[in-house]
């Protein structure tokens, strides 16, 4: 065969290749669309163009109607129990009509839909908007004595979080911890979550996940602690939420964490009501003789901070006084610690936390020397192995 007459066939070969796969390819979609309900309507309004290319094979677009999402479809939220206040949504779908499409068309099918799950396995989510509490009093028990600082605040049922996106951990937490809940426990708290819980109010790449705690120096803290909660399921399985973990050295949580841990629950039970905020701290070091800089871990695929130090500041309710309440501030390092060391070595100005916190908390009774024995044995205490 000549070859003026070669290179031609091979381009019109190629051309009507390209024409009939394209046409195949979107006779698939159509079919596919036109027997799947499609809950999104940004989706709907890009595919619909699709019928109008193909109009000449006599494929007509389904009725809007049949398109349009149910009221159902809205997420919906209860005020009165955190559990009703996570995104919901009912999507109703109808299975494709696989009898009156051939085997090949069945596998093409099967093959885009496995693809799809791989792309969105692999793409960022851009999370759910965070739910809005109707009962206002709810965050004001808990805030009673202000917000230290107003960084993306998310709201549960017994703390608060302020979370920084940046280091994938939390920028404070406040909690209020009654005496009430300290006395009584729930059968249900007896077993607590295999793995950490995703909140998905925090878009999943501004959020840390289990893969980045695995085969780690670090493990897992409690901002608020879930041993504070023990009298209620719904609050003891929210701390371990993300947003309220953060990594710790596995010898200061098991050993000077978990006793300050035990004394601000030991502090809940004498005064009956006590407001805690923790959080990260990052402190400078000397690197030259006038120059300083913060130097911090990060940690997994997500880049998480892991901190220098971490701080509490305590306040405590009076029983019967009407003074001030006593505002306490601690300090500690985010590494392993003599077991034996007293808390009192850990007592730091509430000014200075907020100085390297940025924070600005209640100004207080701050107490300046403290009388307590904390006694380990009055409390349960968790160990990490």
């Amino acid at each position: 065969m000549p070859i003026y007459t070669l290179f031609p066939l091979i381009a019109v070969s190629g051309a009507v290749g390209f024409l009939v796969g394209a046409l195949a390819q979107q006779d698939i979609s159509y079919r596919k669309l036109n027997n799947t309900m499609v809950s999104d309507a940004y989706v709907y309004q890009s595919r619909r163009k699709i019928f109008k290319s193909l109009s000449f094979l006599g494929i007509t677009s389904p009725a809007p109607a049949a398109l349009q999402p149910t009221q159902n479809s809205v997420s919906t939220m209860s005020g009165s129990s955190f559990a009703g206040s996570e995104t919901e949504s009912s999507k109703i779908e109808l299975s494709p009509d696989t009898g009156s499409m051939s085997l090949f068309e069945q596998f093409i099918l099967w093959s885009r839909s496995q693809v799809n799950h791989v792309i969105m396995f692999m793409t960022f989510s851009i999370g759910a908007e965070q739910p809005q509490y109707k009962e206002i009093s709810h965050v004001a028990s808990i805030m009673k004595y202000g917000f230290p600082g107003m960084d993306e605040i998310h709201v549960y049922k017994n703390f608060v979080v302020s979370y920084d996106r940046r280091n994938r951990i939390a920028h404070w937490v406040c909690e209020h911890l009654k005496g009430e809940c300290l006395t009584y426990r729930d059968p249900q708290t007896l077993e607590k979550p295999n793995e950490y819980i995703p909140d998905a109010s925090i878009p999943t790449m501004f959020s840390a996940n289990m893969r980045d705690f695995r085969n780690s120096e670090w493990v897992g803290g409690h901002m608020a602690s879930p041993q504070n909660y023990k009298c209620d399921i719904a609050m003891f399985t929210e701390a371990y939420k993300f947003p309220n973990i953060v990594p710790i050295s596995r010898a200061l949580k098991n050993n000077v964490w978990l006793r300050l841990e035990h004394y601000v629950r030991e502090l809940a039970l004498k005064s009956g009501s006590v407001y805690v905020y923790t959080g990260p701290m990052f402190m400078p070091q000397r690197i030259t003789f006038r120059n300083w800089a913060i130097r911090h871990h990060v940690m997994g695929m997500n880049t998480v901070a892991v901190p220098t130090h971490f701080f509490k500041v305590i306040i405590s309710e009076h029983r019967q006084d009407d003074d001030l309440p006593f505002v306490e501030g601690y300090v500690v390092p985010n590494a392993e610690v003599d077991a034996e060391t007293d808390l009192r070595s850990f007592l730091a100005d509430v000014r200075d936390i907020e100085h390297f916190a940025g924070l600005k908390f209640f100004d207080g009774d701050q107490r300046k020397r403290l009388d307590f024995t904390s006694s380990d044995s009055s409390l349960d205490i968790e160990y990490v192995h």
